[in-house]
């Protein structure tokens, strides 16, 4: 006995819907990473995955890293660690080594106090860093880094709201580096709020290989969404949308940014630029003072 045509369509439009239901992925959301959240959103949708998204929970590295090796958290988009890529290499954890900062991140600006502004004025090399205390959050692998290039750098555990000022009036700390471009656009404007008092170094940039990356669960329901996003990625660099994209979100520095700044390389002691591929490495950004 034939099925009434109403009924077929409305069965067959039942399993459509169940077809088109969205994937629910945990992914980390803060405002600096608007960008790489976008990035991400396109790539999944490019790569022919409809999900949803909701923000996974807020802490440390070290907490990241935990959330997202157990499957807590599905995507983040932190930089290359060596905890990181030591799980990658042993599996329980998932790498696209697309640079979402296109290297800017590796461009570090020192905040410091108002009524020192010029205290790096006469500063030229790594060496002449020495003399100041830097300081950095806590778990941020750029404290080995500085440390490694014998710059003294203390762990701050409170610093997301320019915390840190308080501890620069009482002359525990000196400076605060955060990447360059991230502090023009977000963080020093955001830090003024509540630390007016606080202002961007004229004098120094210090640059090395930090690269953020996206990275995604290991465990199994995660096997789609690393492809999807690998796949996604790959025709947003060839067809020009990543850079579309990001530049709807972020600027480059302008030049002006470094033409009256010492640029100061230090070593990452744990990887080079190599570290992104070649596919990948025309989208990072190469400044005017090299």
């Amino acid at each position: 006995m034939a099925l009434p045509i109403r009924f077929c369509l409305l069965v067959c439009g039942l399993f459509a819907a169940a077809g088109a239901a969205a994937m629910t992925l945990t992914v980390q959301n803060e405002p600096h990473l608007a960008h790489a959240r976008a990035l991400v959103q396109e790539a999944l949708r490019v790569g022919g995955l409809t999900v949803d998204m909701v923000d996974a929970s807020k802490g440390n590295e070290r907490r990241n890293v935990a959330l997202i090796s157990e499957g807590l958290t599905h995507i983040d988009m932190m930089p290359a660690t060596p905890i990181r890529l030591e799980l990658v290499r042993s599996g329980k954890l998932r790498m696209i080594p697309i640079p979402l900062d296109r290297g800017l991140l590796g461009y570090r600006v020192n905040l410091l106090l108002e009524s020192r502004r010029d205290m790096l004025a006469g500063v030229r090399t790594a060496e002449d860093l020495r003399a100041f205390s830097l300081g950095q959050n806590v778990g941020w692998m750029d404290v080995e880094i500085y440390r490694a290039a014998g710059i003294p750098t203390k762990e701050i555990k409170d610093w997301a709201d320019g915390e840190f000022a308080l501890q620069m009036e009482a002359g525990f700390l000196d400076l605060f580096p955060l990447g360059l471009e991230e502090t023009l656009t977000h963080f020093l404007p955001h830090f003024r709020r509540k630390y007016p008092q606080l202002t961007i170094d004229p004098h120094v940039i210090v640059r090395y290989p930090w690269f953020r990356f996206v990275w995604v669960s290991p465990k199994p329901e995660a096997d789609e969404v690393f492809d999807v996003l690998q796949r996604g990625f790959d025709e947003m660099v060839a067809n020009g949308r990543f850079l579309e994209i990001w530049q709807q979100y972020r600027k480059p520095p302008p030049d002006s940014v470094f033409k009256d700044r010492v640029i100061i390389d230090i070593p990452n002691p744990f990887y080079g630029y190599d570290l992104v591929p070649p596919k990948y490495r025309h989208l990072l950004f190469e400044d005017r003072a090299k």
